[in-house]
């Protein structure tokens, strides 16, 4: 028997958070942060996300790094969902997109955020349902991380 809901927007909020840890079980705050800003600017400057998140240089190309191909770790991969390309019109600059399995994401977050929520506490009674991807599918990223 679950607990009676008493917060619609909060329960959307911890099926989010939820979603982010069936991708890394400890998902940190800042690459959520992260994750959300270029979701919702994508192709935006690197240097955009150091101010929009509040973060030093260093710590966001660090979280950029492992929200795409590498994790700092070396026996620890990355999660694919965003990647970063040299800017168009000045190679000093980054740009960060979204790569499919990150829009693939993204586009679940956003069921969980808009579905009605009767169907949205019978998908989480009955399975529930995180996202999952075939890391086969993701598209590997050749970036230049200098």
């Amino acid at each position: 028997h679950m607990a009676k809901l008493t917060s619609e927007l909060a329960f959307r909020a911890f099926l989010v958070s939820e979603l982010l840890r069936s991708i890394e079980e400890e998902f940190p705050m800042q690459l959520a942060s992260i994750f959300f800003w270029v979701g919702s600017h994508n192709g935006c400057l690197q240097e955009e996300l150091v101010k929009a998140c509040g973060m030093s240089a260093a710590s966001v190309s660090r979280n950029v790094s492992w929200l795409g191909p590498r994790h700092r770790l070396a026996h620890r991969s990355g999660m694919r969902l965003v990647r970063r390309e040299r800017d168009t019109e000045n190679h000093r600059r980054w740009r960060v997109w979204l790569t499919p399995k990150g829009e693939r994401f993204m586009s679940f977050v956003e069921i969980h955020l808009t579905m009605d929520l009767t169907s949205l506490k019978k998908l989480f009674d009955r399975e529930r349902l995180f996202f999952t991807s075939d890391s086969t599918n993701d598209d590997i990223d050749t970036e230049d991380l200098g």
